[in-house]
């Protein structure tokens, strides 16, 4: 799932560090990878990052931007950098996590989660993306407990309410698991992820309709989950499942 679209919680923080021109640039890049601009982000971290090659926060955006293009070898390239830098930089190992979960190297995901919240024992998402990875691994009351956990820190972070949708559905809760995801599209609208999600739960309780709308909603906000759900409707058992 996207999870990180965000990892963001700490960025302020790091970029009250900076006064100068570079994190002008900084701060318009981030908020240009907010909105979803990311060839504009690209640019504003190019360009802070000319103006300051040791700024730790403009090459961190940059790592979140080459994620969402796809290329996540200069995404982790990046987060290596920022991390040179500021060696306690809680937020850069938790985004580098993320990555390396999307690479398929969940111990090492969960090595740099871990790390991410031992710096910052309150960083909401750390917890949910490590409650993900754990997930992937199978470790589902674990997995839950950091996703509690992550809410608890933090009742507006969307992110984790679709991991502990993710996380119940495994469970087979799925009464549980539309709740999270119907609480996810309250506090962020696009998030495609969990109208993706909450279609596939929708399916498998044999709510085809609801699941239909929830489908082509998700591919209205991102056409790239398209040719995911195709392969979920060809691929997955359609035999209804009780809550």
């Amino acid at each position: 799932m996207n999870a990180l679209k965000i990892l963001v919680a700490l960025l302020f923080v790091a970029i009250s560090a900076f006064g100068d021109n570079a994190t002008n640039y900084a701060i318009s890049a981030h908020e240009k990878y907010i909105r979803g601009d990311m060839d504009g982000a690209l640019a504003d971290c190019n360009r802070a990052i000319v103006l300051n090659t040791n700024h730790t926060v403009a090459y961190a955006v940059r790592g979140d931007v080459m994620r969402c293009k796809g290329d996540l070898n200069e995404a982790v390239a990046d987060f290596n950098k920022s991390i040179e830098l500021k060696p306690d930089y809680a937020y850069a190992y938790g985004a580098r996590g993320y990555v390396k979960e999307l690479r398929g190297n969940l111990d090492g995901a969960l090595a740099d989660c871990n790390k991410a919240i031992m710096l910052d024992t309150n960083l909401a998402i750390g917890y949910a993306i490590r409650g993900e990875i754990k997930g992937r691994q199978g470790h589902l009351d674990s997995a839950l407990a950091d996703c509690n956990k992550a809410i608890m820190l933090d009742t507006n972070l969307a992110v984790s309410y679709v991991i502990r949708g993710e996380i119940k559905g495994m469970r087979r809760d799925l009464n549980g698991a539309i709740a999270d995801y119907n609480r996810a599209i309250e506090l962020k609208p696009d998030a495609a992820d969990a109208y993706a999600n909450r279609g596939e739960v929708k399916r498998t309780k044999g709510e085809m309709l609801g699941a239909q709308a929830d489908f082509k909603k998700a591919i209205e906000l991102n056409p790239q989950f398209q040719t995911l759900i195709n392969k979920q409707l060809n691929t997955a058992d359609p035999t209804p499942t009780a809550p």
